[in-house]
């Protein structure tokens, strides 16, 4: 057992320099209306009282003005999470690695200081928000602490499951949906709830299943700008992935930001190497800590922080090596990605880099979209243009410029729909559908003659193009009825 003095030496943080700003730390409670967490009636019919939405309390640190007041210990974090879920230190301790730690141990932990001060004054200024995947600030404190005191707010919210009495990682699509909304709900909260965190430069971060997490924020949200996984389930394919690859917004082509993979070897033996090579859009950095001592929670606060109470202790330099490591690299990347910095990992004891740089990627549906909503056809078609030149190739798949042209048709804009489509022709020349819809555009201008034309030059193209038999029945069909007309 560690001496009382060797103990009250020690930091929570380990060798971890604090950045130029203090750190505060506070809670938000709110409930999700649009998601019913508890029944309406119990089994016997009888309506339940009080709230019922979804819960969401949201843990958030921050950079602060600085102050003389006590920071948070460790056993403070412990009681936090009494109030972040039902569960408390006896059900904290009750898992994996923790449930090693004796009564003592905890006791001893229970007053180690942190860097974080309650409910600080918070500095002034707008800072990038780091959303870190849901789970206890018991668990994981110290690289929340660590980002915000070198100028990054941090957000997390505790797991829970589908509704009241669910376990909290079930990881059916059920579940996994109502992780990703819970994140989505925790920007809402910083949004409205929170001015100092800049909602539109964010980054995620995702320990175990948050990773899949953090990815899918990257998949669906375009302000995301770097993701960090932490000995994450990210790259598996076991059932829980099965259900993530069936939901609507997978898509590894729409992860086109920095992602940084730091995992155990026990971890990447289980991995799927085919779906880190998926993501050819992102610039990928893989970690790999190839220690066998090493445990999944030595990539959270407390794996480190029980070593301060004397639990493995042969392995605790080992274990403060990682700590170390992971919590730079982790600044270093998001340093990098959200502020300008450089970024050049190396192999070091133990660790070993690869990376893998990203392939240029097409003009999203949602980019090109927003072009025309927002600048208009003429602005829009110069900057395709412009793309088109620089690649030596078109920068918008076929299928977005005929949805987009379509869709100019279905609003009344047809002269800009006119003018999309013919682009499309011209991108596309061998595509009779790119022909057949430019006849439905002169068609719906009102020039007939023309329509023929064009329908006419895609029966002539459709024996040659490489489409689907049910394609090119349907791009007949179309281009029959407009010739009968």
């Amino acid at each position: 057992m560690f001496s009382a003095i060797v103990l009250a030496a020690a930091s929570l943080w380990g060798s971890l320099e604090a950045g130029p700003h203090a750190v505060g730390f506070t809670q938000i409670e709110r409930y999700d209306a649009s998601r019913p967490y508890r029944s309406a009636r119990a089994l016997d019919g009888k309506p339940r009282s009080g709230e019922r939405a979804r819960p969401i309390v949201a843990s958030v640190w921050y950079p602060a003005v600085a102050s003389d007041a006590r920071p948070l210990t460790f056993g403070d974090y412990v009681d936090i999470s009494a109030r972040e879920t039902r569960f408390g230190e006896q059900a904290l301790f009750a898992f994996g690695l923790l449930q090693r730690a004796t009564p003592e141990q905890r006791a001893q932990l229970r007053p180690l200081p942190s860097h974080a001060v309650r409910d600080a004054k918070p500095a002034p200024g707008k800072f990038p928000l780091i959303v870190y995947s849901l789970g206890s600030a018991a668990l994981a404190h110290v690289t929340p602490e660590y980002l915000a005191s070198h100028g990054y707010v941090v957000v997390q919210a505790p797991r829970l499951g589908a509704s009241a009495g669910f376990p909290p990682d079930l990881g059916d699509a059920r579940d996994l949906e109502n992780k990703l909304l819970d994140m989505d709900f925790l920007l809402n909260v910083m949004r409205n709830d929170f001015p100092q965190a800049d909602v539109h430069t964010l980054a995620a971060i995702g320990f175990s299943a948050g990773g899949r997490w953090a990815l899918a924020a990257a998949m669906k949200n375009a302000d995301v700008r770097a993701v960090v996984s932490l000995d994450s389930v990210m790259l598996f394919n076991d059932p829980a992935a099965a259900a993530w690859q069936r939901m609507p917004h997978y898509n590894l082509d729409a992860v086109r930001v920095p992602v940084l993979h730091m995992v155990r070897s026990d971890f990447a033996r289980q991995e799927d190497p085919k779906l880190w090579e998926a993501m050819r859009y992102a610039d990928r950095t893989y970690m790999l800590f190839d220690e066998p001592a090493l445990d999944h929670w030595d990539f959270q606060s407390i794996g480190y922080a029980l070593t301060l109470a004397g639990l493995r202790a042969s392995d605790a330099p080992k274990i403060s090596a990682t700590f170390d490591a992971f919590n730079r690299m982790t600044l270093a990347f998001l340093d990098a990605q959200l502020k300008g910095r450089t970024f050049l990992p190396k192999d070091q004891p133990g660790v070993k880099v690869t990376r893998i740089a990203a392939q240029r990627a097409p003009v999203s549906v949602a980019e090109f979209m927003n072009a025309l909503d927002e600048d208009g056809v003429d602005a829009a078609i110069a900057a395709y243009r412009d793309a088109w030149q620089s690649r030596g190739e078109p920068p918008v798949p076929e299928a977005v410029i005929n949805l987009a042209g379509y869709t100019l048709l279905g609003t009344a804009r047809t002269a800009e729909g006119v003018k999309l489509l013919a682009l499309n022709t011209e991108a596309f020349p061998k595509s009779a559908n790119t022909w057949d819809s430019l006849a439905d555009a002169y068609l719906a201008a009102g020039d007939e003659s023309k329509a023929v034309e064009l329908a006419k030059k895609a029966l002539l193209l459709l024996d040659g193009d490489a489409v689907t038999p049910e394609r090119r029945a349907a791009i007949k069909a179309s281009v029959d009825a407009k010739l009968k007309r």
